[in-house]
């Protein structure tokens, strides 16, 4: 069947799921130009989902990153996606996830077609790109990525090589478009100033706390990693800064933005609102994502419900009983700092530390931060190719009983036992880890559905902003 880019169109079931619906003939090529830009050729459309992810993930051994301009070049072949939807950018070393969870709710709340734009994925692909809390159907993200394989293949063959991640990015962006999106929270995927979501031209940017993490990438001090996240600041688009960042970085990112001439802002510690996040850290977050959509003009009443309703797994998120789960993403001395301060304000239990950490992180960092919440540790490798050796991970665990297993599986029946049923697990050091752990411990594999926040108008479609137009 025919599913050029001009015949297709996406929609949100009641149930927050997304369908597609095609209304083409029979054929497998597709000449039209189309409204979205040239024409699409022979497409690749028949890709099944297990095709699509072996194609992206294929990307990541033949990709070769060159500046912005593999990006720039593919979104061109796809009509410039990105240019049919409003945005927000966020940057940030820890917590602009969180960030992108608290605007996306608010947004929702305000009756906002909203796209979401993460990274890593937790459980399945899909969560990374979602439409008002929904990730994106098997069926669409096949299709759209058919679609895309055809523009990456012509510039391949002219010696243009997108990643992984730019091939992800346009995914996205043009998902959003086909969507409808009235606006999309877009995060960043690595620094800022040459990551390939620099290609928008947001509404506003805010960038969180900045700590040493990729420091062969982005640099070795935080002035240095600061200069890489200011990148996205553009000429005239406001900027939020998180008042949790130190005078150097302010330095950095205020005279950056004066350069360019970005409006400059500091966001306050704390808006006094509840949260549906826990963790004092998150005050900073919310306050940060409140800026931004004070600045877009979202009234205050979905600001606040926004925030309330707020989920985002993995981030102090607690599974299960007897023992409790207590799950983060913490993967760098900053992060495993903010847990370990959370976990400090629960009430004295047993507590065991199940622990697996990238080689690339500064893992004796983490494990120092993580020591003192914990009576026992247990390491694992995460399940990927740049987990670091279980073995190693115990041996910085000193003072306490560690103990180095050889699997997830292992891992979490040894941690289970150690604790006890009136003890707690703290599961942390990858969001990798965090992940797999999550479905281990739920029992299923499954996107997340994040919780129904919509607020539908009375015909039905979602209630516009009065200052976002379409």
């Amino acid at each position: 069947m025919c599913r050029g880019p001009h015949r297709m169109h996406l929609c949100i079931a009641k149930e927050a799921a997304l369908c597609y619906a095609q209304s083409c003939g029979a054929c497998r090529t597709c000449k039209a130009g189309g409204a979205r830009g040239r024409g699409c050729g022979v497409l690749n459309m028949h890709m099944t989902y297990e095709e699509a992810l072996r194609f992206i993930h294929g990307a990541s051994g033949r990709g070769k990153k060159v500046g912005l301009e593999n990006m720039r070049a593919l979104l061109a072949r796809l009509g410039n996606p990105h240019g049919q939807f409003r945005a927000i950018h966020v940057a940030g070393t820890n917590g602009k996830g969180s960030v992108c969870a608290f605007l996306n709710a608010a947004l929702c709340c305000a009756g906002q077609r909203v796209g979401l734009y993460t990274s890593p994925f937790l459980q399945r692909y899909n969560e990374r790109m979602r439409l008002n809390g929904a990730p994106i159907d098997d069926g669409v993200l096949a299709d759209l990525t058919g679609e895309v394989a055809d523009a990456v293949e012509a510039l391949r063959a002219e010696g243009v090589l997108p990643t992984e991640f730019e091939i992800g990015t346009a995914i996205a962006f043009l998902f959003f478009a086909r969507a409808g999106a009235d606006i999309a929270v877009v995060e960043v995927g690595l620094g800022g100033r040459l990551d390939p979501t620099n290609v928008i031209v947001p509404q506003c940017a805010a960038i969180a706390s900045i700590g040493l993490d990729h420091t062969r990438t982005l640099g070795d001090t935080v002035e240095a990693i600061a200069w890489e996240k200011a990148g996205i600041a553009k000429p005239g688009v406001p900027l939020f800064l998180s008042a949790q960042a130190s005078p150097s970085v302010r330095s950095v990112i205020a005279s950056h933005c004066e350069a360019v001439g970005a409006p400059f802002f500091m966001a306050p510690a704390d808006v006094g609102l509840p949260l549906g996040l826990e963790g004092a850290h998150q005050r900073y977050n919310a306050a940060l994502a409140v800026c931004a959509l004070r600045a877009l003009g979202i009234d205050e009443t979905s600001i606040a419900e926004g925030l309330r309703r707020t989920r985002w797994p993995a981030r102090l998120e607690w599974i299960g009983e007897k023992p409790p789960l207590l799950l983060d993403g913490a993967h760098n001395p900053q992060g495993a700092q903010s847990l370990a301060d959370y976990v400090s304000t629960l009430p004295r239990r047993r507590t065991v530390l199940l622990c697996g950490v990238m080689q690339d992180k500064d893992w004796r960092g983490v494990a120092r931060a993580l020591r003192p919440l914990a009576d026992a540790a247990v390491t694992v490798a995460p399940p990927d190719r740049r987990g670091l050796d279980a073995v190693a991970l115990a041996s910085a665990f000193e003072g306490i009983p560690s103990h180095a297993c050889q699997s997830l599986e292992e891992a979490w029946d040894k941690a289970r036992a150690l604790a006890g049923p009136q003890g707690r697990v703290v599961g942390a050091g990858s969001l990798y880890l965090a992940g797999a752990l999550r479905t281990l411990a739920l029992g299923r594999d499954e996107a997340l559905l994040l919780p129904e926040i919509t607020k539908e108008s009375p015909k039905g479609g979602a209630r516009a902003c009065s200052s976002i137009s379409r």
